[in-house]
């Protein structure tokens, strides 16, 4: 084959050398390294925006690369996760509500009933959400000012004397307790939410 057209290979044979040269020739120029620079800076820039949507997990780290911008539409994602869990188990409880006021269970079955509804929702909270929801809670209060956040309702917490501050949800999570306190964690990340500074103003 080759035989019957040696131009054709001899052409090609140019053709690759040189295209090798020229591409040597643009990586020792430092094209390479900026293509790869704008390529890494493009990654982090898609992986910031898929903690801050929701698709991510938020850890510490992660979280504190977000731009304020970013960590609103974070903290919004979790919140709206957080009523989720709160009209779950609102459902539910209205539910059992119904079914005592029909007389088709008693007190002490519906309390029965109650109780293992928390606790459900405490552990689907806890296994699926409440890392995340405390993470971005946290790093809301590490941006915001003190006293731009002192109105903030938050959830009742146990501080310590270094002045790490524990909330009670973290404390009780997964024993059904703290489903009490999922609406108000959700307002407290809300309303700091919409505190953090956003091209010079605030949500």
């Amino acid at each position: 084959m080759l035989k019957k057209a040696p131009l054709a290979f001899v052409l090609l044979l140019v053709v690759g050398v040189i295209s090798g040269a020229r591409i040597e020739a643009w990586r020792d120029s430092g094209q390479m390294a900026s293509l790869q620079e704008q390529i890494r800076q493009k990654d982090d820039k898609v992986s910031r925006y898929r903690v801050a949507l929701g698709i991510d997990p938020a850890s510490r780290g992660a979280l504190v690369e977000l731009n304020n911008e970013e960590l609103y539409l974070k903290a919004e994602s979790v919140v709206a996760k957080l009523r989720t869990f709160a009209s779950k188990l609102d459902g539910t409880l209205a539910e059992i509500k119904k079914r005592v006021d029909s007389n088709k269970i008693d007190k002490k079955q519906a309390w029965q009933e109650t109780m293992e509804a928390m606790k459900q929702v405490s552990q689907d909270l806890d296994k699926n959400l409440a890392s995340e929801a405390y993470n971005v809670d946290n790093e809301l209060r590490n941006r915001l000012d003190p006293k731009a956040i002192s109105h903030v309702v938050r959830v009742p917490a146990i501080v310590s004397d270094e002045g790490v501050s524990i909330p009670i949800t973290a404390l009780s999570k997964g024993s059904g307790w703290d489903s009490f306190y999922i609406k108000a964690l959700a307002d407290e990340i809300e309303q700091m939410a919409k505190l953090l500074p956003t091209n010079g103003s605030t949500h």
